[in-house]
């Protein structure tokens, strides 16, 4: 991630939950729902898959609310302890968790004046950190642990004001688009400094719609955070790479311009092509990704091995590259074809 040559091309898979949960073999319904119930489980899980495998890294996300589970017309959702609300469904599909409400959740300014941005000091004290420290603690130097800050792009907005609403009010209501990520930046900068208190390795920043919203809007409402982000952490001890999955072609150069460490995840599905990343950023940022997540779902094991082949020629001349699949890992990945991931990056030899 530094952009250099390590003695091996490294692995980092992108396991969530779901496919943690397939792979250690657990009842999967049962112990999606329970890790909303304790989100902590979440990590242990995550943590304990990572480890089987022999990965060289692994994200453990801040654990969130713990919820209640209801069914309601036979799809489980999640519910707030406190009030009983529905907060959204359960997402067995995806990443695990509950999927947010698209009902607007900051509708004026005095809501985004209302926004709290703890500093790092108070986010060490609340006890919410305790399991990634846990998890640093445990693993040491021999796993590259990754963490999230939390969104404050146009990823951020779509949380807070539906993913509709937020798309029409980049153009209807920039000021207020403007004003609500000055606020998620300011907190996420103090997450992402107090991980870096407790010792994390990296930082991952995610923003599922920037290869969405083009290459101007790219400009306004993400670069500008991105850098400034970056300004404020960079030099306290993690590295930074960005997430921009789908079609990132248009704005590959913009993306390395936010000075971040390291872009992913080259997303084979979105068009997005390893050799044509590393002809255009490589220079300028380590390069993360590129396998076919189709291939790792359905395809075959020898699929698999022809695609890891072209990710490593493309990708991993002259270093600063590592291999992981195009997204998040498809839950029904078999072990195999994991294993064989870390076999061929291991084994891969620089000229």
């Amino acid at each position: 991630m530094r952009n250099g040559i390590p003695d091996c091309v490294p692995v980092i898979p992108q396991i969530c939950l779901p496919h943690a949960v397939l792979m250690l073999g657990m009842d999967f319904e049962e112990t999606l729902l329970a890790a909303i119930r304790d989100p902590s489980l979440m990590a242990k899980y995550t943590l304990e898959c990572a480890l089987a495998y022999g990965v060289d890294g692994v994200r453990i996300w801040t654990p969130g609310v713990p919820m209640d589970v209801v069914k309601i017309d036979g799809k489980w959702h999640g519910r707030d302890l406190e009030t009983g609300e529905v907060l959204g469904e359960v997402d067995f599909m995806g990443g695990g968790g509950v999927v947010p409400s698209e009902e607007p959740s900051i509708c004026s300014y005095a809501d985004i004046e209302r926004i709290p941005v703890p500093s790092a000091e108070e986010i060490i004290k609340s006890g919410r950190l305790d399991g990634i420290k846990a998890v640093i603690d445990k693993v040491g130097d021999d796993l590259f642990v990754i963490s999230n800050p939390g969104a404050f792009t146009v990823e951020y907005l779509t949380f807070v004001r539906g993913k509709a609403q937020a798309m029409i009010d980049l153009v209807d209501k920039p000021d207020f688009c403007h004003q609500a990520l000055e606020k998620a930046l300011q907190a996420a900068i103090q997450h992402a400094l107090a991980l870096a208190e407790i010792g994390i390795d990296g930082l991952l920043l995610g923003e599922t719609f920037g290869g969405v919203v083009g290459p101007a809007f790219f400009g306004e409402f993400c670069l500008p955070y991105f850098q400034r982000f970056v300004e404020a952490v960079k030099g306290r001890g993690p590295l930074i790479y960005l997430h921009i999955c789908g079609n990132s072609r248009q704005i590959l150069e913009l993306m390395a311009e936010t000075g971040v460490d390291c872009i992913e995840p080259l997303d084979a599905l979105g068009g997005v092509e390893v050799w044509d990343a590393k002809k255009r950023v490589g220079d300028r940022v380590a390069l993360m990704g590129g396998l076919n997540t189709v291939k790792l779902a359905q395809g075959t094991l020898q699929e698999v091995k022809d695609d890891c082949a072209r990710c490593l020629s493309e990708g991993a001349v002259g270093g600063g590259y590592i291999l992981a699949s195009g997204d998040m890992l498809p839950t029904e990945t078999s072990r195999k074809k994991v294993e064989y991931l870390i076999e061929a990056a291991h084994s891969y030899r620089y000229d």
